[in-house]
């Protein structure tokens, strides 16, 4: 077997950044059980060591997102270091559907290390970005949002 050459490293660290992903954003969009949460984790830690080596900065960050997403979905305080990075990187500037899912991870890792107020602050954000998503990029989007906790609601019942 011969040793591959950068072009074809590069094409594999492609091809795995992009499998990864895709099955990160298949996963989380469902209920899962604690082996579909192990390789929500894998498969989000994956997609950002692939993206670290061959992809832009938009393409790390959205990696970023993964991972705390990944995170939250495991209750992990860790979340909320990725979730501000990837946050602080879209804010203002990135496209309406990465800036609903920027306010809603952000959220919700911020509800798991008991920010209420900041995180009922983002998740209304989101809703708020939500309504004026396209069709297509809103029902994307609401497939992963239907699986967050909504922090008024864990708030208010925790009463």
């Amino acid at each position: 077997m011969t040793k591959p050459n950068v072009e074809d490293i590069s094409r594999f660290n492609r091809y795995f950044a992009i499998e990864s992903n895709n099955e990160f954003w298949s996963l989380s969009e469902s209920d899962l059980n604690e082996e579909e949460k192990h390789r929500l984790m894998v498969t989000a830690f994956s997609s950002l060591y692939h993206w670290k080596e061959v992809g832009t900065q938009e393409n790390v960050e959205l990696a970023n997102l993964a991972v705390a997403r990944s995170l939250c979905v495991n209750q992990s305080p860790l979340s909320v270091s990725f979730a501000q990075t990837a946050y602080h990187y879209f804010d203002k500037s990135g496209a309406d559907w990465i800036q609903a899912f920027t306010n809603a991870v952000l959220s919700h890792a911020l509800l798991i290390v008991g920010e209420k107020a900041q995180s009922i602050e983002l998740y209304e954000k989101a809703l708020s970005i939500q309504s004026d998503l396209s069709e297509g990029d809103k029902q994307v989007f609401d497939a992963t949002f239907n699986t967050m906790p909504d922090p008024i609601i864990m708030v208010t019942t925790k009463h």
